[in-house]
């Protein structure tokens, strides 16, 4: 019987994608949006056709790898059960204020903001991939809790809007405005309990009268 399977990627194509990625990575952190093809070609060391021909151009070379990175970071993980329902939430919670506070988050945060103008298609690219794309997958995944009766029904884009917010409070504008913030584990967990307690109270499903 002929197989249909499909071939594997050939190793030297996945090695050459993989130094573009981290060559596209390293330069928006260094340069925000404004990163030419000349350069990425010369920090991933190949050629700016080659980089025509495999991603068509800047833009959407920019937008596939931010969108493979943040398809690698997993917002939440499994389906939402009572057992586990805080214990997850918190995790993410934590996750979600290490990446904020992570070297270089907040620079390329300053750079892309003051491109905004200049970039505008870039950078709502950007949005829509980091944050309208979180959102998007933290809501699917507080819409199953609703479902399932661990939260009250709700609309669970404005649940998941409300609780990133409150996981973020005022972290990250005082990195933007360089007084001290959450930069340590122990301050950023005791936040991230806090914040999810405080949401999975606002959301506690009613209590049956019987």
């Amino acid at each position: 019987m002929e197989s249909h399977t499909a071939p594997a990627p050939r190793p030297a194509v996945d090695a050459r994608h993989q130094r573009v990625r981290r060559a596209v990575r390293e330069l928006v952190r260094e340069q925000g949006v404004q990163i030419s093809m000349d350069a990425v070609a010369a920090r991933a060391g190949c050629s700016k056709q080659t980089l025509y021909a495999r991603y068509g151009s800047k833009p959407a070379l920019l937008l596939q790898v931010m969108s493979e990175e943040a398809s690698n970071s997993t917002p939440l993980a499994g389906q939402p059960d009572a057992a586990t329902l805080r214990s997850t939430l918190v995790a993410f919670a934590s996750e979600h204020l290490e990446r904020l506070s992570a070297p270089g988050t907040i620079g390329t945060a300053r750079l892309v903001t003051a491109q905004a103008c200049q970039f505008p298609d870039e950078v709502r690219g950007l949005y829509a991939i980091w944050v309208a794309g979180l959102q998007e997958r933290l809501a699917a995944w507080l819409q199953q809790a609703m479902r399932r009766g661990l939260l009250r029904h709700d609309d669970p884009h404005s649940a998941a809007e409300l609780l990133l917010g409150m996981i973020t409070g005022l972290d990250f504008d005082r990195q933007r405005f360089l007084v001290p913030h959450r930069d340590d584990t122990p301050r950023q967990a005791r936040w991230a309990e806090f914040a999810v307690d405080s949401f999975l109270r606002a959301f506690a499903p009613p209590v049956s009268r019987s």
